[in-house]
Formats: structure tokens, C-alpha cells, sequence
């Protein structure tokens, strides 16, 4: 099952999508475009993207026998489809346009990088799950909702269909279940393979926590420059991604190392 060209081209992708919403975010969030060079990139690692993600379809259709993992290889066909529609359509585009371009890209992302998990050669092995499965299990279920919640409502407040005070409140909520996901795993008597994966979703939430607050300081400030706010708000944007591609991610370890191999949808 395991196939390593299958996910090394799904990491490609993962990159090539994780710097299109970093510079995706500069272009739809910043009406003046002082930093036409990002929106250049942009576009040309969407046609890369693109490509590399038809040629992931086709190469999970034939090589992967698992149906739901094929299914959404050809469902992230379909979101590109829906991405470039949405993002040559003509200039200026609409807010609510320009959030379901940015919160289709986070989907797109988090959905990437699901499929670079699920091919990689540790997937067979398992996690091995520390004590308190069921309360694992259990946050692991409801902590990557909880995060794209909050990147909703980051992308709102971004692109001015609201205000900041649900996306602060949320980000300490959202920190809070995830030390409920990852310290049971990373303080375990015998911590098993998810250590990794639980320190580096941490480390990840707590960055984009920082970051957050960062960005909040700096609009506040007078004569700011605003290239310094697009760049913030550049790594804030690509950071909240890794955030919940990395939710995702140890939700997925953890679910599949609970119960029987054979119970597993995965």
C-alpha cells in the first residue's frame, strides 16, 4: 500500500499550498498590491499546484487501494477547479469572493497534507497510543473543528466581515483543547510515535497564538508600514494553516490507533 513517490508528491504539494496561502493572502487581502512580485508567484505556483495535483489523483487512483483516499484525491481536483474560478474572476473582488478563495485554500491544504500522512511509510505502523484512548479519541475528534472555526473566523475578521473580538476569545479556547490533545501524549510513561506529532502541533498553536497577538499590536500602532503588516499578516495566515493541517493530523494518528486494525476506516 504504501507507495513513497505518492507522498513525496503529496509534500510537494503541501509546500506549493502552504505558499499559496501565504501569498494568496497578500493579493486578496490587500487592495492597494504594494508587493505585486507576491501576486506573481502566486499565480504561477497555482498552475504548478495544479498540475501536481492532477497528477496525485491519477497516481492514487492506480496505486492506493484505500476508495475514501482515492475519493479525495479527485476531491481536491475539484476544489482547484472551484479556486481558479474564484480567483481570475475581474478585479476588485467582493469580500465574501475573497474569503471562500482563502477558506477553500486552508481546506485544500489541511486535505494535502492529510494525504501526505496517510501515504507515508510510518501510516502502516500505527502511533502507538499512550493510556486514556477514549478521552483521546475524543479530543481528537473535536480539536480540529474547534481549529477551523477559528481560521473561519480569522478569515472573516481579515477580510472585513467582522470583527476581531470571536477570533481572539477563540484563539485561548482553541489553545486550551489542544493542550488537552497533545500533552496526555507528549507526558505519557512510554510516549510512542505521536510524541512527534503532538510536540509539533504545539509548538505550531503556540506559535500562531504569538503571532496573533503580534499582529494585533502592530495595526494598532500609528504609521505603521504597510508592508510590515502584509508580511505579518502573510506568516499569520500561513502559520494558521499548518495549525490545522497538524490538528488534522494527530487526529488522524490517534483515531487510527484506536480500536482494531480491521474496525479502522483508515
Amino acid at each position: 500500500m504504501n507507495n513513497p513517490w505518492l507522498h513525496r508528491g503529496a509534500v510537494l504539494l503541501a509546500l506549493c499550498t502552504l505558499l499559496l496561502v501565504a501569498t494568496g493572502d497578500a493579493v486578496t487581502s490587500n487592495d492597494q498590491r504594494p508587493m505585486y512580485s507576491f501576486g506573481q508567484i502566486h499565480f504561477w505556483t497555482a498552475a504548478a499546484a495544479g498540475i501536481l495535483t492532477i497528477g496525485l489523483a491519477i497516481g492514487l487512483s492506480r496505486a492506493d487501494p484505500r476508495a475514501w483516499l482515492r475519493r479525495l484525491g479527485w476531491t481536491a481536483v475539484g476544489a482547484v477547479a472551484v479556486q481558479a474560478v474564484l480567483g481570475l474572476q475581474s478585479e476588485p473582488l467582493p469580500p465574501a469572493v475573497r474569503f471562500c478563495h482563502a477558506f477553500l485554500a486552508q481546506l485544500f491544504f489541511t486535505a494535502v497534507v492529510a494525504i501526505a500522512v496517510c501515504t507515508s511509510s510510518g501510516w502502516m505502523e500505527g502511533p502507538g497510543l499512550p493510556e486514556s484512548r477514549s478521552f483521546l479519541r475524543f479530543m481528537a475528534k473535536v480539536t480540529p473543528a474547534l481549529v477551523l472555526l477559528q481560521v473561519t473566523l480569522g478569515l472573516a475578521f481579515r477580510h472585513g466581515l467582522m470583527g476581531v473580538g470571536l477570533h481572539i476569545a477563540g484563539a485561548f479556547a482553541v489553545l486550551f483543547f489542544i493542550l488537552g490533545l497533545t500533552l496526555p501524549v507528549i507526558y505519557a510513561p512510554e510516549p510512542g510515535r505521536l510524541s512527534a506529532a503532538a510536540k509539533t502541533l504545539l509548538a505550531v498553536a503556540s506559535l500562531q497564538v504569538f503571532l496573533g497577538l503580534a499582529l494585533f499590536i502592530i495595526r494598532s500602532m500609528d504609521e505603521i508600514d504597510p508592508v510590515v503588516v502584509i508580511v505579518a499578516t502573510m506568516v499569520h495566515a500561513a502559520v494558521g494553516a499548518l495549525t490545522l493541517a497538524a490538528s488534522l493530523a494527530m487526529a488522524l494518528l490517534v483515531l487510527r490507533g484506536v480500536g482494531e486494525p480491521a474496525a479502522s476506516p483508515f
